[in-house]
């Protein structure tokens, strides 16, 4: 294993191409487990192995090894089950020569936990002395799912069941890693994802942010309100993850195998709502609770608009540790078009950073699915070059964009949003704009995202914007915004050394910096990052601290 161990000997990381397998229970998309399973059987495990190494021809080396990544483990699993799928999945691991991963659904499944779903200290509300949520909301698609109710994440039999069930996945998947490592095949174990998107969903039915039962537990009612509720509520989420983490670690899986599941981008799944704060966008998972010495940062990374921009700031902050993806491919949920090719969103992660991707879709719905949108991405035959290409130990090439770009799209509507209405006002050309603007509608609602971009350059020359430029600036922020964080990190420590009113001036800095990040103002952020080059001495990063394409 590519662990603790290895790397303080200076033995290279292994990185890992993975492929989730999820089993077919209600909400998630996979194979249907056998009657009264809730896991899949070896059988099944063993085709999907070997239908993937077919097609992609390798399974690499101890270096760059392809995996598959078995989940949910969930709550509805009994522990015996639970044992069996875990053993079930070395095993084939072993005799494919892939490696593992799993992935933890650690808060969604668990209907068939009556013990605990009968105690309503343990189910979340909406308010101070609202009943308990009936069900939880997630927003996957274009129509929502619904899951049983938001577990309260910090109520006592919640965190008592939580050590139980990840001491059991620890102790067994350190079982079958002394075995692995015997054997000379550590790397055959590529980690545990501890979370599905760990999130204080939404209540079903009224569609309103939970977490109310929580702040409870913390010592909060109507008396005596948290000063601020989204923070306290980001923290629960944060101890949840570390929780489960700690859990994990106490039965035997080592640090650096235990990796988080957060989305906090866009993905195209939100919808832009003033009233809600960013923090209750992203379910109070906020970026910052990415990071933990109790587990390394783990994203779904569904590649629309500034997606992995937002991703290389926030790890640059962090001083750029290894992360991963959790889950993604290289489409838009939306079905928006997302990276030029599969081998450029590989390289947006592998070049930066990551140490494992786990692409979801491959498969799913079987025969009757083979034209949706998220299979065609991920198993096309570009796709199939690029994951070979990768396990070969060959450099990943990351292609500009051309064409359609889900970015400059973006990037064009928000400015045509921002500036459309003045030029009505001022104008008077209401009905000349309307109807494009009821066509792009249109479009996107039939996912033409080509045609819809068309019209939003038609819209932008109507308005007196060069529709090349539409999008340039914010653009060209996201790209430039890494680097530059990365020359005000590095030259900091030797400019206030020393000097005590620098110090407070740097600390002052970087807490403002933060917190732009935090709320993803990116342009702010780099209006701040600017003022501390400037403060330094700095001046703005160097040809070669630009982004490049590989």
């Amino acid at each position: 294993m590519a662990s603790e161990d290895s790397r303080s000997a200076g033995t290279a990381e292994t990185k890992y191409l993975s492929f989730q397998l999820m089993t077919g229970l209600p909400g998630y998309a996979g194979p249907p487990p056998s009657p009264g399973r809730s896991s899949l059987s070896k059988a099944q495990l063993e085709a999907f192995v070997r239908e993937l190494a077919q097609a992609i021809g390798t399974t690499g080396d101890d270096h760059r090894k392809l995996s598959f990544a078995v989940g949910p483990l969930c709550f509805d699993m009994s522990d015996d089950e639970t044992r069996q799928f875990i053993r079930d999945a070395f095993a084939v691991a072993r005799e494919n020569d892939v490696a593992v991963a799993f992935h933890i659904d650690d808060s969604m499944m668990w209907g068939k936990r009556k013990d605990l779903l009968s105690n309503p200290d343990n189910l979340e509300s909406a308010g101070w002395d609202e009943p308990p949520n009936a069900g939880r909301r997630a927003d996957w698609g274009p129509k929502p799912t619904r899951f049983p109710p938001q577990m309260c994440f910090n109520s006592p039999a919640i965190i008592a069941a939580v050590k139980d069930r990840g001491r059991l996945i620890g102790g067994e998947i350190r079982r079958e890693s002394v075995e692995l490592k015997a054997q000379g095949r550590s790397h055959l174990f590529a980690g545990v994802m501890t979370g599905w998107e760990t999130q204080i969903g939404d209540d079903f039915d009224s569609n309103r942010p939970l977490g109310f039962r929580a702040l409870g537990h913390r010592g909060f009612s109507r008396t005596n309100p948290p000063q601020d509720a989204d923070l306290e509520r980001s923290r629960i989420v944060k101890e949840f993850m570390e929780l489960w983490a700690d859990s994990l670690h106490d039965g035997g899986v080592p640090r650096d195998r235990i990796y988080c599941h957060i989305a906090f981008t866009d993905q195209g799944l939100r919808k832009a709502d003033a009233k809600e704060s960013f923090a209750e966008k992203v379910h109070f998972a906020v970026p910052e609770v990415a990071f933990s010495p109790a587990y390394r940062p783990g994203f779904s990374t569904y590649p629309e608009g500034a997606t992995f921009a937002e991703i290389r700031a926030l790890l640059a902050k962090h001083g750029s540790p290894a992360w991963i993806s959790a889950e993604g491919t290289n489409v838009s949920p939306t079905s928006m078009p997302g990276e030029p090719t599969m081998e450029t969103y590989l390289g947006r992660m592998f070049n930066h950073g990551a140490v494992m991707t786990n692409v979801f879709s491959w498969g799913i719905g079987g025969a009757a699915m083979r034209d949706n949108f998220f299979r065609k991405a991920t198993e096309n035959p570009e796709a199939l070059a690029a994951y070979a290409k990768f396990l070969k130990g060959e450099p990943l090439v990351e292609s500009a964009a051309t064409g359609f770009s889900s970015k400059a799209f973006q990037d064009k509507m928000r400015r045509i949003q921002a500036e459309l209405p003045a030029w009505v006002q001022k104008s008077g050309g209401q009905a000349r704009a309307m109807p494009l603007m009821q066509k792009i509608q249109g479009l996107v609602t039939e996912k033409k995202w080509v045609e819809a971009d068309k019209v939003a350059d038609e819209v932008l020359s109507l308005i007196g914007v060069d529709p090349e430029k539409g999008g340039a600036a914010a653009t060209s922020v996201q790209e430039r915004l890494p680097a530059k964080i990365q020359k005000l990190q590095k030259g900091l420590p030797a400019w206030f050394q020393g000097d005590p009113d620098r110090l407070r001036r740097a600390t002052e800095l970087m807490k403002a910096l933060e917190a732009r990040l935090e709320a993803m103002e990116l342009q702010e952020a780099e209006r701040e990052v600017d003022a501390g080059l400037k403060m330094i001495g700095g001046g703005s990063p160097s040809a070669e601290d630009e982004p490049k394409h590989r």
